[in-house]
């Protein structure tokens, strides 16, 4: 497969969509070309990390465009990532998923302290196992919330293969740490997820990894992207093979 990064066209399947297009509408087209071109144009990070980077934004859980996961994990290959560079990336976006608990888990303890009683939404005791866990993730990851122990006193034995999953990356996967913080920025910051609080900190610990104000600013416009997947996807229907 061969590829210029900046230019629309080939984020199409099939190649007479475009030809399609500009006879059809061709100041729409260059007017989505013209912003594709301007977002994933900036030189701030490499053609491998803008395509990991829009592979974790389009294979998240809150996102899942089959079409743009094939596109951008072979993308991402041609412009030199590893197999195992994209599945680092597959991972280390699943926990996304748990985000839904943070929300979800204080509405069942209020509601069972509005309908049952105070002893009702009581938290059972840590269990002896999950002290060890929670020093894992806190020396891998480099944080914690109170969030966590909350679903590490409920759910325990969930909490504890979440945690396994969430340091994996971290302690076998083949990006870099600051690498793996973009990928995070990318993620929390998408149209689809807006995840403020976990934004701030993967922003904080991109920064102490070295990233620049200019990176994390090329992942904010390459997130913006994903509105043109709306163009991409209708166009290839309206125009492309049967």
């Amino acid at each position: 497969m061969h590829y210029d990064q900046d230019q629309l066209d080939g984020t199409f399947d099939d190649p007479r969509v475009p030809e399609r297009l500009r006879l059809t509408a061709p100041t729409s087209f260059e007017a989505a070309a013209r912003f594709w071109r301007v977002a994933i144009g900036d030189e701030h990070l490499s053609p491998r990390m803008k395509e990991l980077v829009l592979l974790a934004l389009h294979a998240s859980a809150t996102a899942l465009n089959e079409k743009a996961i094939r596109r951008h994990v072979e993308r991402a290959r041609v412009a030199g990532a590893s197999e195992h560079d994209v599945i680092d990336v597959l991972l280390s976006i699943v926990g996304l998923s748990n985000h839904a608990l943070y929300f979800a888990v204080p509405i069942l303890l209020e509601e069972l302290r509005a309908t049952r009683g105070p002893d009702a939404a009581e938290l059972p005791s840590t269990r002896s196992d999950i002290e060890e866990i929670r020093e894992d993730f806190v020396k891998t990851r480099g944080f914690w919330n109170e969030q966590r122990d909350t679903i590490a006193r409920l759910l325990p034995d969930y909490f504890k293969a979440l945690s396994g999953l969430s340091t994996e990356p971290w302690k076998h996967g083949s990006l870099t740490p600051k690498e793996r913080e973009l990928i995070y920025i990318a993620i929390d910051s998408s149209v689809t997820h807006m995840y403020g609080t976990g934004l701030a900190l993967h922003i904080r610990h991109a920064l102490q990894h070295g990233a620049t104000r200019e990176e994390i600013l090329t992942i904010f416009q390459l997130g913006a992207l994903t509105g043109l997947e709306t163009f991409i996807l209708g166009s290839e229907a309206l125009f492309g093979r049967n």
